[in-house]
């Protein structure tokens, strides 16, 4: 006898995302999972009084989306904290601050996230102004990238931060004239005023991840990686917390931060902590995060050629990797040998490089087996690189949200040179060269992680005209232009970077990823069908209805 289906939906375009990218026309679902997919005559086999039936109008189903790197944890500070996304001049920023202060008089402390570095190239943005907001209590502000820290004098005092405090080792204190602290950190430096920062509470964080999910609902998602928690951190009990109270409706995946200063001792804690943060059904820790460099904007990504421009560095200077390389070959082999999936921040091309080469040593160390490991961003690769995404089984997490021309491709281009701003992110080579390709927001750094204009940005390589948070002046024609052309993606490999590919990275393919029979119901009701429309519009898509389990969330 047919099973009878709880929910059914037809009469629609259902866009599978399988190994054959195959289309329907309905779905039947019960018992949480997929148990028909064809078409809308042979679905009615499914339907009796108890079945919830959906008629689609035509409209698009997809798999749900799954976020390859978002750092949940760290967007709690948008609710406790002053949001400045979306604020693009020193004026604006501080205002908000101030309007800030004046809502929470009470606050020891003001925590801000999301001041573009655009606004401030070079050397950042300087204490003082943050001084016009309070110099009683200490105030401490997260670019967008999470790479750069403004504070105020008064959180610079409580840090002990004077003309006498040296960088502390990959990290940038800048300075005035005369030595003392200008009030940009960067890198690790940014620990010197977070250590003397309360953490946020439990409650806190149950709070914020709970924000993030309805946020992510409501774009689609229905799996996160979160690649920067603190073993036995508040936040990752909050994660726990949240699951024993049947309170988290999407799949939950984190990795560890590693500490560069450290040795191989961390490893043995690693194990320790995984032991009891991987044992949930929703959220589960088996990965662990390098930065293996940082960041263009800032100057700290590592290059395999001289910056153009980088000021107050030394002639030739190529940036400065955060790890050596025996170093890191050898924590790898050793979190490798324990089981653990290695997420690697690289930026630049070097970086890059020294991350594939530490893989490829702990394949001859370990032996090769099937751990995905991956590298995120990248936004710069030599070509020769490319096929070794392939040939070691890495996974290429990358960003095509910002493969466009704005202000960062600009300024960017001013330290690198416009030559290699013009070969930022090789989506369609890495593509063709057979390597498991994932797309990821990066939010909070991507404020709005919205998949469909990261899928729309990785076919057209164009700023979208519903969201550009990157670019001051829109009208100006240059910001239409499709960056690197040759890198276009297609609609196809998009979709797949997105839903299937980042259920791989995951180890998640045979749960979801796709509309498959026996695979969990994990799929979005669209209102346009991006596969008909032209390709500068797949970004105006919404999401109508987000399933997960095969219940509505």
């Amino acid at each position: 006898m047919t099973q009878k289906a709880e929910l059914v939906f037809k009469n629609g375009f259902i866009y599978t995302a399988d190994k054959n990218r195959s289309t329907a026309e309905a779905v039947a679902i019960a018992d949480s999972k997929f148990v028909f997919i064809g078409s809308s005559a042979d679905v009615e086999a499914y339907i009796d009084s108890n079945t919830e039936v959906i008629d689609l109008n035509g409209q698009l189903v997809m798999p749900s989306f799954f976020e390859g790197h978002a750092h949940v944890s760290k967007s709690v500070v948008n609710h406790f904290g002053c949001n400045l996304f979306g604020i693009n001049t020193l004026e604006d920023y501080i205002s908000a601050l101030k309007e800030f202060l004046k809502e929470h008089p009470d606050f020891p402390a003001i925590r801000g996230n999301g001041w573009l570095e655009a606004v401030f190239p070079g050397t950042g943005p300087k204490k003082e102004d943050l001084d016009k907001v309070s110099t009683e209590i200490p105030i401490v502000c997260t670019s967008e990238t999470l790479h750069s820290v403004w504070a105020n004098s008064k959180a610079l005092e409580m840090a002990g931060i004077t003309k006498d405090t040296p960088d502390p080792k990959n990290g940038k204190i800048h300075r005035n004239e005369d030595g003392s602290p200008s009030g940009c950190l960067r890198e690790s430096a940014q620990d010197l005023v977070f250590n003397v920062l309360p953490d946020f509470t439990v409650e806190q964080y149950k709070v914020g991840i709970l924000a993030y999910q309805e946020l992510a609902h409501k774009y689609g998602f229905n799996g996160v990686y979160d690649p920067w928690l603190d073993h036995g951190s508040n936040a990752i009990e909050a994660f726990k917390e949240l699951e024993k109270e049947n309170k988290l409706t999407m799949r939950y995946r984190g990795a560890y931060w590693i500490n560069p200063e450290r040795g191989l001792d961390q490893v043995e804690e690693l194990t320790a902590s995984r032991a009891n943060d991987c044992n949930g059904e929703l959220f589960k820790i088996n990965g662990v995060k390098f930065f293996v460099d940082g960041i263009i904007e800032s100057v700290t990504a590592c290059l395999l050629e001289p910056y153009v421009e980088a000021e107050g560095k030394e002639a030739g200077y190529k940036g400065h990797p955060i790890w050596e390389a025996e170093p890191l070959n050898n924590m790898l082999a050793a979190l490798d040998k324990e089981g653990f999936q290695l997420h690697s921040h690289a930026m630049g091309d070097a970086a890059v490089r020294a991350t594939l080469d530490a893989v490829k040593f702990t394949q001859k160390q370990n032996g090769k087996r099937d751990a995905r490991h991956t590298v995120t961003h990248a936004g710069l690769i030599d070509p020769n690189d490319i096929p070794r995404f392939k040939e070691l089984g890495v996974v290429a997490m990358l960003n095509t949200y910002w493969a466009q021309i704005d202000d960062l491709y600009f300024m960017n281009g001013s330290f690198v040179g416009m030559d290699r701003a013009d070969k930022f992110y090789p989506v369609n080579s890495l593509i063709k060269a057979g390597a498991l390709v994932c797309s990821a927001s990066d939010y909070p750094i991507t404020a709005i992680p919205n998949p469909f204009i990261g899928i729309e940005i990785g076919v057209t390589r164009t700023a979208p005209d519903n969201y550009h948070p990157w670019i001051f002046d829109y009208s100006n024609s240059v910001f239409h232009k499709a960056h690197w052309p040759e890198e276009k993606a297609s609609l196809p490999d998009m979709i797949d970077a997105f839903t299937i590919n980042q259920a791989c990275a995951c180890f998640l393919e045979d749960e979801t990823g796709s509309i498959e029979v026996g695979k969990s119901a994990d799929m979005i009701v669209v209102d346009k069908n991006i596969t008909e429309i032209p390709a500068e519009d797949i970004g105006t898509a919404t999401v109508q209805m987000t399933l997960f389990k095969g219940k509505k969330v």
